[in-house]
């Protein structure tokens, strides 16, 4: 055994190689980004014959994960909890076919939401899918439940979740590994299924044998549930059921207020499925749990569904101590308010900001923008971004909103936002369509050749894998001639005036034409070590005399490299934050930002 600090994240990822895990896909998404790369680092660190990459979408990655366990691989997928819902097909369908090895379903959800559109619970997706999940309340059962999932998968043939969330994914903590498991007897059994044959009847059941499936499926999980046993703590008569990181919380409340003769602390390692049902010692019986009543509908308990526990939000620990006040358990402490933060903005130098810095200029404030989800989300700041759904919702609204729009005799510009890994990731479905139905309005695809918002994994555009293995990159410039878009442009987004340019024979192309236009505007993200040394570095200043304070680089280029000097009543250069890109000199209209000569190339 040897003691590491690790995330969560890394834990679960730990727990999976330990496990017998030799096949893992994915695709990013805060906060559960951190597992794959932390797998393919232990991977490559044990020299193991492993798997283990990112996918083109939550989809694909599920039916890859799923196929290898199929074939007698043992295999996880991992996804935050919107992606799940990508997912949700094979998700659902593999509960009834079953698996072969182990397949673990990692789901990592985000309660508040922090950097969601949703804060919904994958629980209760597994719920819905019978599929047993498991819910770790540290980073070291996040550790010990990945192996635990990938044990219970096993023994039962069926996919198991585990579910984890931002405060369990993030934190880190000592977690005690066992090292030994790593041994080499593990990879004598990475052998495909023989006798595939034998498994047909369920691998390509007909809607008849998936009856017969469901059946199996419904003993398989009460078997799991009558395993699954409650853990007590404590001696009081109200119990309080718990599970996730809610149950840390509640555990050291309890102590903090020495509650523990008045409540007695119930923790739920598997949330579904469940089959508790003498609760008559105690007088009440209550579940505080995120997001969704999953443990709360399965055994008729108090919560949400009285308003005991909030209906929204994450239950932190301030929340949880509303929750005790309100049973009576503890005084109302002093309300502590959280000053407001400063809204985020995109990085000093990124790309992006120059690119939706020359579509407004272009199409001005009465085109409608529709947005997407990635670092360009921050569009919002230049009023570039009228709508924010989910992955490639720009281009259906798009397509949606140009259609609206000529049905009312409206003639408007429509402007689609969208970034690189996400366009790959489900904008192209919906941009064949708008050929296919001739819609003309702009797809604007900012590609910095990385997925920028999660962590700066690699994309489809790589040439290598995370192991330096050599692959075929997939151009955006190919897949969208292939599609059949006849105005294809790619620019560097630090060329400016070209950037102006396109943009305007873009214009002229959609209002003579029936059909979509698509600019890439490509620069390689400066968040990366390659991004950065290859930047162009310019001599910046700002010509005070020029200046009139009209703080159009602040509030509509809104770098943060660009500071007010509220007493000279002029713009000024943080010096700390500048990359000394030049790309600010476009925004002042007195032309009172200088671009030097090039430093560095």
């Amino acid at each position: 055994m040897s003691r590491l600090y690790i995330s969560g994240n890394e834990a679960i990822a730990y727990g999976l190689i330990n496990a017998g895990v030799r096949f893992i896909t994915g695709y990013p998404g805060t906060p559960s980004s951190e597992i794959i790369p932390a797998a393919q680092k232990l991977k490559k660190q044990h020299g193991l014959k492993a798997f283990i990459e990112w996918s083109i979408n939550e989809k694909v990655a599920y039916e890859i994960a799923y196929g290898a366990a199929l074939s007698n691989i043992k295999s996880a997928v991992t996804m935050k909890q919107v992606g799940l819902n990508i997912a949700m097909d094979p998700f659902m369908n593999s509960a009834y076919v079953g698996t072969v090895a182990s397949m673990v379903v990692v789901s990592v959800d985000d309660p508040g939401p922090h950097s969601s559109q949703t804060e919904q619970d994958s629980r209760f997706m597994a719920m819905a899918a019978k599929i047993p999940v498991l819910d770790p309340s540290t980073v070291q059962e996040a550790y010990e439940f990945a192996r635990k999932a990938t044990e219970l998968s096993n023994k039962y043939n069926i996919p198991v979740m585990l579910r984890s969330s931002t405060r369990v994914s993030h934190a880190r903590a000592d977690v005690m590994i066992d090292e030994e498991l790593y041994n080499e007897s593990m990879e004598a059994n990475f052998k495909t299924a023989k006798n595939w044959h034998e498994f047909i009847w369920r691998f390509a059941a007909t809607p008849k044998q998936r009856l017969k499936l469901h059946e199996l499926l419904n003993d398989k999980i009460k078997k799991i549930a009558d395993e699954n046993k409650i853990k007590l703590f404590f001696n009081g008569k109200i119990l309080m059921l718990s599970s996730g990181a809610v149950f840390s919380y509640l555990y050291e409340l309890i102590e903090d207020y020495k509650l523990q003769d008045r409540l007695t602390l119930g923790k739920i390692d598997m949330p579904y499925p469940l089959n508790f049902k003498d609760f008559s010692q105690f007088q009440r019986v209550i579940t505080v749990e995120e997001t969704y009543p999953v443990i709360e509908l399965q055994l008729n308990t108090e919560g949400r569904r009285n308003g005991l526990v909030p209906s929204e939000g994450e239950l932190t620990p301030e929340v949880c101590e509303n929750i005790l006040q309100r049973l009576g358990l503890i005084e109302r402490k002093k309300i502590v308010t959280v000053p407001a933060l400063k809204r985020p903005s995109l990085c000093p130098g990124c790309a992006h900001r120059i690119s939706l810095f020359a579509v407004k200029k272009v199409f001005g404030k009465k085109a409608i923008y529709a947005g997407d989800i990635g670092c360009y989300t921050l569009a919002l700041n230049f009023n570039v971004t009228d709508t924010v759904l989910c992955m490639g919702a720009s281009v259906s609204f798009g397509f949606a909103l140009k259609k609206a729009f000529e049905l009312s005799d409206k003639d408007r510009d429509v402007v689609s936002i969208i970034g690189d890994s996400t366009f790959f990731h489900s904008g192209i479905p919906p941009l064949i369509d708008a050929v296919h139905y001739k819609l003309p309005f702009l797809v604007v695809i900012l590609d910095n050749q990385t997925v920028a918002m999660t962590g700066n994994q690699k994309t489809l555009s790589d040439s290598e894998s995370s192991a330096d293995v050599a692959l075929k990159p997939i151009i955006i410039e190919n897949v969208i001639k292939g599609l059949g878009v006849n105005f294809v442009q790619v620019v560097d987004s630090y060329d400016f005036e070209t950037s102006l340019k396109l943009l305007k024979e873009a214009k002229k192309f959609l209002k003579d034409s029936s059909e979509p236009a698509v600019i890439v505007f490509r620069h390689p993200c400066i968040n990366t070590k390659k991004g950065l040394s290859i930047n162009p570095v310019y001599a910046i200043k700002i010509d005070k005399k020029l200046c009139k304070g009209c703080k159009v680089c602040v509030n509509e280029f809104e770098c943060p490299a660009i500071i007010f000097n509220e007493e000279e009543n002029k713009a000024d250069i943080d010096r700390n934050l500048c990359i000394s890109c030049g790309c600010c000199v476009y925004s002042c209209p007195t032309k009172a930002i200088i671009k030097g000569e090039i430093v560095k190339e």
